[in-house]
């Protein structure tokens, strides 16, 4: 694809993690920070009118496309001193993460406690990929897609798969991954690699200063893709690469990885789970280690020089 020009428009997807337990444990509150990303996505709108949105809401139960509107959705009332867009993008956003909330409460007591802070974010990520390839293939002209994931709870390892999946999917799409942690008390694994692959930007926001949500979005994520070859901008110096095993679905350090279909497990087994394949598994016997450890690595290393050089006379 052709580097984008600056008469491009630009396709966002807002991504809202929404999960009322996450947001409950934050010191920024849910209402807050929703005020706050309307204020960037009436910004995002301003820049230029051939910009176009999409905005997801995600809980753990489920993940609703909040705007554009359904179309037998009721209108919202007018209001002359607001502009007409502005005005449907914030009455569908607020009213639909209202009745996303109360249908999330509603079946909250069915969930463990241990996934209370879990939202699908691979589902939200799937759908918005979605919407941007029905949109490209709807218009000729030339839109440059993004996703903004507005992060609030902890990495669902069960979720692992599916979401690497929609990140190499987005990354052959050139679509760029943008997250904002806005809640939580720890960096998202899995985001961080997604914004990494994707070339996106991954920051965490300090939920304690009261518009620093704002701040971050406006100065980090607002920039479009022509924009960004100018800006130099901020981002996670340090992603954290560690995949999780399909086992057990816990994040390991040290995996086995099936030479077939390159599954990741966190301990040796004869047979792979995913595509039935049988390993010829060699056990080796482990040798005792000798009293003075330098004398047994000389020996080791001197035995390796000896069939080097036996197999270099051979050959």
């Amino acid at each position: 694809m052709s580097e984008a020009l600056e008469s491009d428009a630009s396709l966002l997807v807002v991504v809202l993690d929404i999960n009322a337990s996450a947001w409950a444990r934050s010191a920024l509150a849910l209402d807050d920070a929703l005020q706050q990303t309307i204020i960037f996505i009436n910004a995002y709108l301003a820049l230029k009118p051939s910009n176009q949105l999409v905005v997801l809401a995600s809980t753990r139960q489920e993940c609703r496309t909040l705007y554009p509107a359904e179309p037998n959705s009721p209108a919202s009332s007018e209001d002359i001193r607001v502009y007409e867009q502005f005005r449907a993008a914030d009455v569908a956003i607020l009213s639909g993460v209202r009745a996303l909330l109360s249908s999330a409460s509603a079946s909250a007591d069915q969930a463990h406690d241990s996934d209370a802070e879990h939202s699908l974010i691979s589902r939200a990520l799937s759908k918005a990929l979605c919407h941007i390839n029905q949109m490209r293939s709807s218009t000729l002209d030339a839109v440059w897609p993004r996703v903004l994931v507005l992060s609030a709870g902890v990495d669902a390892a069960a979720e692992y798969i599916s979401l690497m999946n929609g990140i190499f999917a987005a990354q052959r799409m050139g679509v760029l991954i943008d997250v904002c942690k806005a809640a939580g008390s720890g960096d998202s694994v899995f985001l961080q690699q997604a914004a990494e692959i994707s070339g996106g930007v991954y920051l965490r926001v300090d939920a304690r200063a009261g518009w620093s949500l704002l701040q971050t979005l406006l100065f980090s994520f607002l920039a479009d893709h022509y924009t960004r070859r100018v800006l130099y901008l901020p981002g996670n110096e340090r992603t954290d690469f560690r995949a999780t095993c399909f086992c057990h679905k816990r994040i390991v350090d040290i995996g086995y990885v099936c030479s077939v279909c390159l599954s990741i497990f966190c301990r040796l087994a004869p047979v792979c789970s995913t595509c039935q394949t049988r390993f010829s598994i060699r056990s080796a016997r482990a040798e005792r280690p000798a009293a003075n450890g330098v004398q047994s690595t000389a020996r080791t290393i001197s035995q390796q020089l000896s069939t080097t050089s036996t197999t270099s006379t051979l050959v």
